[in-house]
């Protein structure tokens, strides 16, 4: 069976789904990745899984680009004639879905987080939950990561209940993302967030929170892992990252491939996000034994048991972010070793890579 996986960012592809893609082909399908050229990945050399290219304005709002992309999609599925194509994020989940109708080949739309198309209510949201009314119901089924965005497709009335599936995360490779021991390069504390750089992610409770610690604490760092919003409707672009670091409260990292060497070497991972699908992040550093500050809402919460492996904070809340800091900091080395063992136990029993194989293997026969 020939099985695309077709998204706006080919990382992103490597990253959330390599574990499902190279079970696939072990298992004799034809896997294939459609995205955009990424130089941090080539798939082709390193991963031994043909790459089909496309282009996408991915944030663009350009009526005329939206139609080459459809354009361009649906002569790749009549051209390639999969028997199957999972679509990823906004733009593939809304046209991809579309071009596949068009030419007759089955597909998924997989949305791993409604994000700021239903955080937010302005003109661009408004235009994408418009869309998602118009192109979801073309697709085989709607795959959500949990009840809450199950129910809000609902509510909204953009997918019939019987369409939607809940996929339990994307599943963590527990062989992969393991605590280390790497010697510690500071004997402060360290706390990290990964993340695009966007303010719905709580970039900027993060930085409002290490400021207010800082006034009371000196022995505390805090650092930033991950791609820059640059022009994107909430993004944090290069200017503001700069100034915030001039200023001493961050520590950039950028975008860095060693990922499991930056999250052992730091003591506690925060993600204060308004909202997730489930939250990768969060399920890497517990599964490397690092305590969690997370914030309330969907897609975090379901990772962290408040006061065992993590403490929950309020949403778009800095001083209750800067408590759970300040609480997190005042731990013995005793306490934050136990939380971060019950976390790799939580990981191994309810977000095993394996489990979400299992579901896509059963999903393809059902669904083809």
């Amino acid at each position: 069976m020939k099985i695309f996986f077709t998204a706006n960012v080919l990382w992103d592809i490597y990253i959330f789904r390599y574990g499902v893609m190279k079970a696939l082909i072990e298992d004799g399908h034809e896997v294939v990745a459609v995205a955009p050229k990424d130089e941090r990945i080539d798939f082709e050399k390193e991963l031994s899984i043909r790459h089909i290219e496309i282009d996408i304005n991915k944030r663009g709002m350009n009526p005329l680009e939206d139609l080459k992309l459809i354009k361009q999609l649906k002569k790749i599925y009549a051209t390639e004639k999969p028997d199957l194509i999972f679509h990823y994020t906004i733009k593939p989940n809304i046209y991809g879905t579309l071009a596949a109708k068009s030419v007759g080949i089955p597909s998924v739309a997989v949305l791993t987080g409604l994000g700021y198309s239903f955080t937010c209510d302005g003109f661009v949201s408004k235009v994408a939950r418009f869309l998602y009314k118009y192109a979801l119901p073309k697709a085989k089924e709607v795959w959500v990561l949990n009840t809450d965005d199950r129910n809000e497709l609902i509510k909204r009335k953009i997918v019939s209940e019987e369409k939607i599936f809940i996929l339990p995360g994307e599943g963590i490779d527990l062989k992969k993302f393991k605590k280390l021991n790497l010697p510690r390069e500071t004997s402060e504390t360290v706390f990290l967030m990964i993340a695009r750089a966007f303010i719905d992610k709580g970039f900027m409770e993060y930085i409002k929170a290490a400021r207010l610690i800082k006034e009371k604490y000196d022995n505390v760092k805090f650092q930033f892992l991950g791609a820059l919003g640059g022009n994107g409707v909430n993004g944090i672009d290069r200017d503001t990252m700069d100034t915030i670091v001039k200023e001493g409260l961050l520590e950039y990292l950028g975008h860095r491939k060693d990922v499991q060497k930056i999250i052992d070497r730091c003591d506690c991972v925060v993600l204060p996000s308004y909202r997730e699908g489930i939250s990768k992040v969060l399920m890497e550093a517990a599964a490397m034994e690092k305590p969690i500050i997370t914030t309330d809402v969907t897609g975090c919460r379901e990772i962290v048991d408040d006061g065992k492996n993590g403490f929950l904070v309020e949403p778009r809340d800095s001083k209750d972010l800067m408590k759970a800091m300040e609480k997190f900091i005042k731990l013995s080395t005793k306490k934050r070793e136990d939380m971060g063992t019950y976390g790799r136990e939580k990981m191994a029993n309810e977000f095993d890579e394996k489990i979400i194989i299992d579901i896509y293997r059963r999903k393809i026969c059902s669904l083809v």
